[in-house]
């Protein structure tokens, strides 16, 4: 309402008079307004109770907040819905407050209403939770305005609804876990799924999709794209691209079920696309396409009819008989090759029983179980022995399988029959050849036996009194026989070794030694033994060894001599006149010494087409090389096997009547110089062993000469038998501490009298088996009857004195190199210094590193095990496996890799634990050994 009044003169004062008129009249007009206040008040009062009535009539409650004192009144349809009395829920904001669920009290943006208050907020449309007295939370939607004011402008009166909206979030909850649900089931679909509104916007796409048709883009930044022009943008994909563009559009257009279709792609690729049309209520809204990867599928069917094509000429090109039969065994089907096999014309057989007309009355209840093996849909192969129409006894291999109707039953079988009478024949003359084979074997590995015995006896006298002869006073000519007497016998035995050890024949295995010693003695050595045979033909020998080669080199002597034996020994043999020459060149390569020895002659020579065949094995020139100069054409076989072991290379120059130049190349580590080795030279202590009594059977003379004369400083008791009846005998009336038992013996051989002596003397007296076979299951056969422990003749002094140490005093006397030598093999630094370029700083740094850190793995790696933490075992050692590499601690570079494989398999074993205590044991002698050697503490 506005009221108009006349303005005063600006610059005319009021008069007193006026001035009161004035403020009668403006009184007058206030109390209209309060009035017209008063009014419009109780009128909104009752539009507002209207309003509540009529919001209750929708089932809704109704709520008035007094923003001042926080009094609130609530409809009862507000308590109806909680199921809560009046005195229950009272209308007090705190009982509204405790009801409020946890997370909601969390929200509550004012809880104190200072937005309403200060006039910043003044309405609201919120969701909140309240518990129900049934214990579950309802869903209230409350809607709220301020609806008065003070005379100041303050907020007085708030009013609002409150609807019951639980029901729409059930079914929201629910929805919304269904769409979740099939999201998800879609994303793990493994065909490309594409899903479109009818504007042929996105509204779902799984990843598969985008990996078919390589889409950069993830799936949900895909949702709401415009797939319009799609086809057109995508035709590039496919092998016929308008076809593809016009087949969608047609699709889109029909709106028709379309499931199976297939489309080839231009990069070879093949897909089975589906086009599903969705309609709501009759309604088109949208579509769904399905594509769905099948170029496998297509391969495999295209490898299959392939295959089918192939079998069938290859039946029909071969002897293959064919028959099919029905369900009651009458053929119904046969090929011209089933009719030749069986001898009978087709219209003799369809019709017929197959068992009846084929098996004459034999195998007539495998035949039946085959039958019915096959009516239950099984497939199998068998061979069975049947007559044909002129009666003669024959042998097939029958294939067989179900035949299935095109309802999917089975309706009888189809066979292939191939003739193997004459396999059977020939299987039947292999068993008996195979019998005869096991019988030579069997004589064979006896042979060997014998043969080793009947040689290594002899060799075991040699050596060991050649050994013995040494310890006397002799001239300098006779030392000097004795010892090529010694060397000799000792190259023999290797060589004797090699070839009677029936396994190492039979699997190719060869052992190398790894150990010290002086190649430029070696060398001479070699040429010493070859000499004589050289001056006998006339022919000078020189050798020619490179100052640089280091006194002492790590690696196998024997097989290295037996090298140079070879080679010196071929140049002399097919050399007439002039000379042979070996000459040693070495060179310091990556912490090896590379060394090249060469062995050039002015014989006969090689022609250019043999070379080829030089290392095969019982392979010469021509025939009469062989007759004129002798020889199996086995040493050049076994040098190249010698070399190739030893990681050599050989290499053989030659012309014919000009000589020969062989030269082999080997990568060997620098060893210790003997007089810079700290070792014990001790001898057994003969206080422990002269009061002993050792019982010596042994049939062999010589062989009880080296045994009596090897022991007789220590004095020693030695009783002797020659075979095992009497030694049985000797231990039934006497007591010793030991027995020597040879294994081959007359009357009564070692094994034998070991088994006696155990069942009948006793179980605890050391038996020691004493052989000079090679066979390694006579040696697991003497632990099997008894024996404690085994020696191989020929055998040396100390071995025999520190195995009797061993069983007679627990110790071993004749010591073994300190941990300085031993432990040096353990690693090497080459790839270090490699690495490094020879910087002595860096290699101190990094075996200090190792020093600190390696020990602490490795005890770390074995608490892990035992706790069965193989993740940790797996992270440890694949941590330090590079370390293992670098520092080349050959005994465990494989086993690092190993234990890193088991961890992962997760799985305890003893093969396990062996290899994660020995890898414990290993790094602490490697830096127990590198902190002595290169004075690196661990700190």
């Amino acid at each position: 309402m506005k009221r108009e009044t006349t303005p005063l003169p600006v610059h005319e004062p009021l008069s007193t008079d006026l001035l009161h008129q004035e403020n009668e009249r403006l009184r007058a007009e206030t109390k209209q307004l309060k009035d017209i206040i008063r009014q419009q008040q109780a009128e909104l009062r009752r539009v507002e109770q209207r309003w509540k009535f009529a919001l209750e009539g929708f089932g809704d409650a109704v709520w008035e907040l007094n923003l001042q004192t926080r009094e609130i009144i609530r409809s009862v349809r507000y308590r109806e819905i909680l199921g809560y009395t009046l005195e229950e829920f009272p209308d007090v904001v705190e009982v509204w407050m405790d009801k409020l669920h946890p997370q909601d009290r969390q929200n509550l943006t004012d809880p104190d209403m200072s937005l309403y208050l200060s006039g910043a907020r003044k309405n609201h449309i919120t969701e909140y939770r309240l518990l129900a007295k049934d214990g579950t939370y309802k869903h209230f939607l409350d809607k709220g305005r301020v609806f008065s004011y003070s005379e100041d402008g303050k907020p007085l009166l708030m009013i609002g609804t409150s609807t019951d909206i639980t029901h729409q979030k059930n079914i929201e909850d629910a929805l919304r876990t269904s769409a979740h649900r099939l999201s998800n089931l879609i994303a793990d679909f493994q065909e490309g799924i594409l899903l479109e509104d009818e504007n042929r916007a996105i509204v779902l796409v799984n990843q598969q999709f985008c990996n078919m048709f390589s889409v950069p883009l993830k799936p949900d930044e895909l949702v709401g794209v415009d797939c319009s022009g799609m086809a057109e943008q995508s035709k590039g994909f496919f092998k016929e691209q308008d076809a593809f563009v016009t087949r969608v559009n047609q699709l889109l257009q029909e709106q028709k079920l379309v499931i199976g279709e297939e489309i080839s792609l231009a990069d070879g690729r093949t897909f089975e696309r589906d086009y599903i049309p969705i309609f709501i209520d009759g309604v088109y809204a949208g579509h769904l396409w399905k594509y769905t990867d099948i170029t496998k599928r297509k391969h495999a069917e295209d490898a299959a009819f392939y295959l089918n094509e192939k079998y069938q000429r290859i039946i029909e090109n071969m002897n293959l008989g064919l028959i099919e039969v029905d369900s009651e065994e009458r053929i119904v089907y046969t090929n011209q090759s089933f009719c030749a096999m069986s001898g009978y014309e087709p219209d003799e057989l369809i019709g017929q029983v197959a068992t009846d007309i084929l098996l004459k009355g034999q195998n007539i209840q495998f035949m039946k179980e085959k039958n019915e093996s096959r009516l239950k849909g099984n497939v199998d192969a068998y061979e069975v022995s049947i007559k044909n129409k002129r009666g003669d006894a024959m042998w097939w291999l029958v294939s067989g399988a179900p035949l299935y109707s095109q309802s999917g039953q089975v309706i009888g079988s189809t066979g292939i029959h191939l003739d193997i009478t004459k396999q059977k024949q020939l299987e039947s003359e292999l068993r008996v050849a195979k019998q005869e084979a096991e019988h030579s074997a069997r004589v064979k590995e006896l042979f060997l036996a014998n043969m080793s015995h009947e040689i290594r006896t002899p060799m075991n006298a040699i050596l060991n009194l050649g050994q013995q002869i040494t310890k006397t006073s002799l001239t300098e000519h006779q030392q000097f026989f004795i010892g090529m007497i010694n060397t000799a016998a000792s190259n023999l035995l290797v060589i004797i070794n090699d070839i009677l050890d029936f396994s190492k024949i039979e699997a190719g295995e060869l052992s190398l030694e790894h150990i010290n010693f002086d190649l430029a003695d070696l060398i001479e050595q070699a040429v010493l033994v070859m000499t004589h045979d050289a001056e006998k033909k006339g022919l000078v020998i020189s050798t020619e060894v490179s100052p640089g080669l280091p006194p002492t080199l790590l690696g196998d002597p024997f097989r290295i001599n037996q090298i140079l034996l070879n080679l010196i020994g071929n140049s002399v043999k097919f050399t007439n006149a002039g000379s042979v020459h070996i000459q040693c060149d070495s060179k310091k390569v990556a912490g090896n010494q590379l060394i090249a020895l060469s062995v050039a002659d002015t014989g006969i020579g090689i022609a250019p087409e043999f070379l080829s065949n030089l290392f095969t094995k019982f392979t010469q020139e021509d025939g009469s090389i062989g007759r004129r100069y002798g020889g199996s054409g086995l040493g050049m076989s076994i040098t190249k096997q010698l070399v190739d072991l030893m990681g050599g290379t050989i290499d053989v120059k030659s012309e014919k009547n000009k000589g020969t130049t062989v030269t082999v190349k080997l990568s060997l580590p620098i060893g210790k110089n003997e007089n810079d080795v700290n070792q014990k030279q001790t001898t057994p202590n003969e206080d422990l062993l002269q009061t002993k009594r050792i019982l010596l059977v042994e049939d062999n003379a010589m062989n009880r000469l080296v045994v009596t004369t090897i022991l007789k400083p220590y004095g020693i008791t030695i009783v002797e038998e020659t075979n095992g009846y009497n030694a049985v005998e000797r231990l039934r009336k006497e007591t010793f501490d030991i027995v020597l038992m040879d294994v081959q013996m007359p009357v009564m051989d070692g094994l034998e009298a070991t088994r006696i002596t155990r069942e009948e003397i006793s179980k605890s007296l050391p038996i020691i088996a004493l052989t000079a076979s090679v066979i390694r299951s006579e040696k697991e056969e003497c632990f099997n009857v008894g024996m404690n422990d085994f020696l191989a003749k020929p055998f040396e002094g100390k071995e025999l004195v520190n195995m009797l140490m061993k069983w007679l005093t627990g110790t071993v006397e004749v010591a073994e190199p300190e941990i300085k030598e031993a432990d040096g093999s353990l690693y090497n630094l080459s790839r270090l210094e490699m690495i490094s370029r020879g910087s002595q700083e860096f290699i101190q740094k990094m075996i200090q590193l190792f020093c600190t850190e390696a020990p602490d793995v490795a005890t770390q790696i074995k608490a892990a095990y035992e706790a069965d933490d193989f993740a940790k075992v797996k992270y440890l050692a694949h941590r330090i496996k590079p370390t293992i590499d670098t520092m080349d601690i050959t005994s465990q570079i494989d086993a690092i890799r190993k234990i890193e494989e088991l961890a992962i398999i997760g799985e305890n074993s003893s093969d396990f634990k062996s290899l994660v205590d020995d890898f414990e044991k290993t790094i602490h002698q490697v830096t127990g050994h590198m902190q002595q050697t290169y004075g690196t503490g661990s700190n």
